[in-house]
């Protein structure tokens, strides 16, 4: 049989400071961040947030990551708040998936790894990183680490696996 695998709502990427995908159903074990031209007006990191139904979780995080342009490797970057993804410049229009999977249910621990590339040059940011939650996983949001830089391109949508 296989997985079930629903597909979101996509959400254009052109304005605020944080994009939230909320109503994630009971008992699903992975969750697909799906980039396509999304850009930020300034050079803060992207940050991924996940939380339950007392809200965002904002600490505990243990992520990691890092961004290559060019031929030249940017020093990684931890990031306790969320799951960090660096953005390199305002002009970055960046494409890709980061994935959250449930890695223990009893205490609903979640792992992400992820990997963006650049289409306005040759570029890729990646992460990795863990978190516990209180209670089941059932919103997503995708904001920036600074939480003043604004989306300004591109759309993002999720996708979730039981």
């Amino acid at each position: 049989f296989g997985n079930v695998i629903r597909l979101g709502t996509e959400v254009a990427s052109t304005s605020g400071t944080a994009i939230t995908f909320t109503s994630i159903p009971a008992g699903v074990r992975r969750v697909r961040i799906s980039f396509n031209g999304v850009s930020l007006s300034g050079t803060a990191n992207f940050r991924i947030q996940i939380g339950e139904v007392g809200g965002l979780d904002a600490t505990g995080y243990l992520s990691t990551a890092a961004d290559a342009s060019n031929g030249t490797t940017v020093s990684a970057t931890n990031d306790t708040a969320g799951f960090g993804f660096p953005s390199g410049s305002a002009a970055a229009n960046w494409n890709g998936h980061i994935y959250l999977e449930l890695e223990d249910s009893s205490d609903f621990t979640w792992s992400c790894t992820g990997m963006l590339g650049r289409s306005d040059t040759n570029g890729i940011s990646w992460g990795a990183g863990l978190n516990v939650l209180p209670a089941e996983l059932d919103r997503v949001s995708v904001t920036t680490n600074n939480g003043t830089d604004t989306f300004d391109a591109g759309a993002i949508n999720i996708s979730w696996e039981f």
